[in-house]
């Protein structure tokens, strides 16, 4: 018996091109592998650099430069006002307007992120002193909020792709940011150890801006008005106000339990250890990206075909069940090993932490299924409640834990509220979508959730 062939007669090779071939001529899957495509260009990209600048800096240099780039990137979220959720919800349908919708977004990101570096650099010293060595001097300062204006738009652009189904696009964009990244950082880290990470973290960005938005603003976006005409849909400006209102809130809630966390190891436990706390981190938020991803092209799908949503859901949570499993399981078995590239010392604080985060990658993938759902209907309650119930359990038990077990009472406070949240989800809003739940057989093309309105 011929070992290649499977049952049909079929060679296994060319069954696998044929199954590989229907899954990417689906929109649904095509446009979330190009997402992930560009998570895992960037996230092996990224533990190059981090690589790099963990042999290259001390734990306390590395803890700062780690603290501040999160401090950056928890200030550009705050001034997205919930904006690559609409991105991503509206210009489906936006037609005519979609790049009067772009450009508007833009603009307030940009005013929000202005606004808000005034505000935490004002008072920097209270709730950030561990951090005053970068903003010292006046120019810092103004380097500092040109980087969180640039990171605004730079996370605005990725989905502005994904919202015109052109994510091809986003693996291209972020991976050549990870080169240059990568560069910059060899350059720098020598002649000047303290900003080397972050200018070498921000100075790509700032250039990468008036090439990718000409090809948005000059080629897609003329490309998706064309074809959409048939479904374009007017949007009332209340109807994006109450979007924003109830995500935006929830979005905040995200950014304070997964951007300020670096900046609450730091200051609880010092620069030290949050190098050793962030370095799985970074692995782990990277991996996290692989179900975020999935969810956007849940979400942008279900925008287009409404009455698939729930047929869709359930695809995506036995697909990516498939591709998340195996990860966990090798992360479990191989944690000291995947950390000792950036150290011995590494390696022997955070291998627990490591695996604690991976086992939270599963109840994550529920979560990020319910929130893609969630924002199709309209529910903006129910994402806030996922946001504001983890946020208040992940900073609070990390900040009881970390004086107890260190850095890996966050991996504990991490999975425990992961699990408890997700459980509560698989029972009120998730059961219907288990493959053990079919109550009767439905063509995909008739399935209707019910309380669906149009966007």
């Amino acid at each position: 018996m011929d070992l290649l062939k499977v049952s049909h007669g079929q060679p296994l090779a060319h069954k696998l091109q044929r199954q590989a071939a229907a899954i990417l001529s689906t929109p649904l899957y095509r446009n979330g592998y190009a997402l992930i495509m560009s998570s895992v260009a960037t996230s092996g990209l990224g533990l190059l650099y981090w690589t790099l600048a963990a042999r290259s800096l001390n734990p306390e240099l590395l803890g700062l430069s780690s603290a501040v780039i999160s401090a950056v990137g928890f200030l550009a979220g705050v001034s997205q006002l919930s904006l690559n959720g609409v991105l991503l919800r509206f210009i489906p349908r936006a037609g005519s307007r979609t790049a009067r919708l772009v450009a508007v977004s833009y603009i307030i990101s940009i005013l929000l992120a202005l606004l808000a570096c005034l505000v935490f650099l004002w008072g920097a010293n209270l709730w950030a002193p561990s951090l005053q060595a970068f903003f010292d001097r006046p120019w810092k300062l103004v380097v500092f909020t040109l980087a969180t204006v640039s990171w605004s738009i730079f996370v605005l652009q990725d989905s502005a792709f994904a919202g015109l189904r052109q994510s091809k696009w986003v693996p291209l964009e972020n991976t050549l940011y990870a080169l240059a990244k990568i560069g910059l950082l060899i350059a720098f880290i020598s002649l000047m150890p303290l900003y080397g990470v972050f200018a070498s973290w921000t100075i790509p960005v700032f250039l990468s801006l008036i090439p990718v938005n000409w090809l948005i603003f000059k080629r897609l976006i003329p490309r998706h008005i064309a074809s959409s005409q048939n479904v374009e849909q007017p949007f009332l400006l209340r109807r994006i106000l109450e979007f924003i209102g109830g995500n935006y809130t929830a979005s905040l809630f995200f950014l304070a339990y997964t951007l300020l966390l670096p900046i609450l190891v730091t200051e609880v436990a010092g620069p030290a250890a949050n190098a050793h706390f962030y370095l799985p981190w970074t692995i782990m938020s990277s991996l996290q990206l692989v179900s975020v991803n999935m969810s956007m092209s849940l979400t942008v799908e279900a925008a287009h075909e409404q009455d698939k949503m729930d047929v869709y859901g359930r695809k995506v949570l036995i697909h990516m069940l498939k591709i998340l499993s195996p990860i966990v399981l090798v992360i479990l078995l191989s944690a000291p090993y995947l950390l000792r590239i950036f150290g011995k010392n590494y390696a022997s604080e955070g291998a627990a932490l490591l695996r604690l985060l991976a086992l939270g990658l599963l109840p994550h993938l529920l979560i990020s299924l319910s929130i893609g759902l969630a924002r199709v209907k309209n529910r903006a309650r129910s994402v806030l409640f996922i946001q504001s119930t983890l946020c208040i359990m992940i900073l609070g038990l990390s900040y009881l834990l970390l004086p107890i077990f260190g850095v890996t009472g966050v991996g504990i406070a991490w999975l425990g509220s992961y699990t408890f949240v997700a459980g509560i989800l698989l029972i009120t809003q998730l059961h219907h979508l288990l493959p053990l739940h079919n109550p009767r057989s439905i063509p995909a093309g008739e399935t209707k959730p019910e309380g669906v309105t149009g966007p």
